[in-house]
């Protein structure tokens, strides 16, 4: 009788329990210089990846970049230019956000585990007494409109006194002007309180 073969353990120097930890070495490494080098040694050297290599390298990528167009030698060519991932913002802020989830140990199997049943409890209700406790907190009692609201101030404009005046229209660091934050439950908020008080002094 043939014995079943025994599963692979996850367990080599290169393996995710290794490199995805809180005391992995890759917190300190310079991974956007080594992101640059690999891009631009992508057909430097006739041995620098395998074609195979190549394709896994584009297919791990978001999909509007995932191109596998070949150059004049029917080599797959980096759909990524040097220039790309030298000086893309939202690149460098990848790169420090997923360090930065290392060191707190967000790829560890025991905060994933607890983040899934975190979920779980979510979807299961058991979070809303809690959130909507600090919504009254935040926002105030929508049902209650007991006394004047402190908050209706003229002087007060929301777009400035409000943590949320810090989402509102701004430049991209290209100069091009962005929304972010614009639909946010906040500022819809803002925006009927707004509405309230005009209807208010229209009287």
């Amino acid at each position: 009788m043939r014995r079943a073969k025994r599963p692979v353990r996850n367990t080599g120097p290169w393996s995710s329990p290794r490199i995805l930890n809180s005391s992995s070495p890759i917190i300190t490494a310079d991974i956007h210089g080594f992101l640059v080098t690999a891009v631009s040694n992508w057909t430097a050297e006739a041995d620098s990846y395998t074609e195979a290599e190549k394709r896994t390298i584009i297919d791990s990528l978001p999909p509007r970049y995932r191109k596998y167009e070949l150059d004049a030698e029917g080599r797959l060519k980096c759909p990524l230019s040097v220039e790309f991932v030298l000086d893309d913002p939202y690149v460098k802020a990848a790169v420090h956000k997923f360090k930065r989830d290392v060191s707190e140990g967000c790829y560890e199997r025991s905060w994933q585990n607890q983040a899934r049943k975190a979920m779980q409890e979510r979807r299961d209700g058991k979070f809303d007494p809690y959130l909507q406790e600090r919504t009254e907190e935040t926002f105030g009692d929508p049902g209650s409109n007991d006394g004047p609201d402190e908050t209706a101030d003229e002087d007060i404009d929301p777009e400035v006194d409000s943590s949320d005046g810090d989402w509102g229209e701004r430049r991209s660091p290209r100069g091009r002007r962005t929304n972010k934050g614009k639909g946010t439950p906040q500022t819809r908020i803002l925006q009927q309180r707004r509405k309230v008080l005009a209807g208010g002094e229209a009287r």
